[in-house]
């Protein structure tokens, strides 16, 4: 997974600007997509474009390798400090399993 640094700080989207210096230069450096489950929530009535896909897991991933967090989603159960990969990238959306 690409991240983008400035300032001890990472994120997976690219930003325009750093939101504690200012500048616009980050480095880019590949990490792993393994992480954490840091937080979740079950949707059961989800809006009309995910309804087909109900009930699924939103989920807060604490990456391993960066000082990030990946908003995700995930099919099956899934309990807050689960280890988890990125499974595949779905329209733009994460989809991460429990690792194995």
């Amino acid at each position: 997974m690409k991240i983008y640094s400035c300032c001890g700080n990472d994120s997976i989207a690219k930003k325009y600007n750093c939101a504690v210096c200012g500048k616009s230069e980050f480095e880019e450096k590949e990490v792993s997509d393994d992480g954490t489950v840091y937080s979740f929530t079950k949707i059961h009535i989800a809006p009309a474009e995910f309804a087909h896909i109900a009930p699924y897991n939103v989920v807060l991933v604490d990456l391993d390798e960066a000082n990030a967090k990946v908003t995700s989603r995930m099919e099956e159960d899934v309990a807050i400090g689960d280890k988890v990969t990125l499974d595949r990238i779905e329209e733009g959306a994460y989809i991460y399993k429990k690792a194995s």
